[in-house]
């Protein structure tokens, strides 16, 4: 499977995140479908989790690990889960290799990608 970052008018998409509101969940509409997402920070291990609802508020996805560069809800996925690819990374800066409580929302964006099956 090839992935290309979803282009429309020239703006690369992303689904922001305010780091400063965590623990917080906001809904946002990907293509036809709204879901909700909990954003949340562990302290202990130093990550943050994503759990994913969808328009009926039924869990699709409890605790997923933000990953840097591994794409979200990846592991199951069906015909309930959001149409695009959701990839934690920076394109502005190739230092960045991990999520961080710095960088999270600022330079590493939940970046959406165009699903391609080949």
């Amino acid at each position: 499977m090839a992935l290309q970052l979803i282009d429309l008018n020239s703006d690369v998409q992303y689904i922001a995140i305010d780091v400063s509101r965590v623990p917080y969940t906001f809904s946002v509409k990907l293509a036809d479908r709204t879901f909700s997402f909990t954003v949340k920070y562990n302290d202990a291990g130093k990550f943050f989790t994503i759990d994913l609802y969808d328009v009926n508020g039924n869990v699709l996805v409890f605790g997923e690990i933000v990953r840097y560069g591994r794409p979200l809800f990846n592991v199951v996925e069906d015909e309930r889960f959001p149409i695009p690819v959701i990839i934690p990374s920076c394109i502005t800066d190739d230092s960045i290799s991990e999520v961080t409580w710095e960088n999270f929302g600022k330079d590493v964006k939940l970046y959406l990608h165009e699903r391609k099956v080949e």
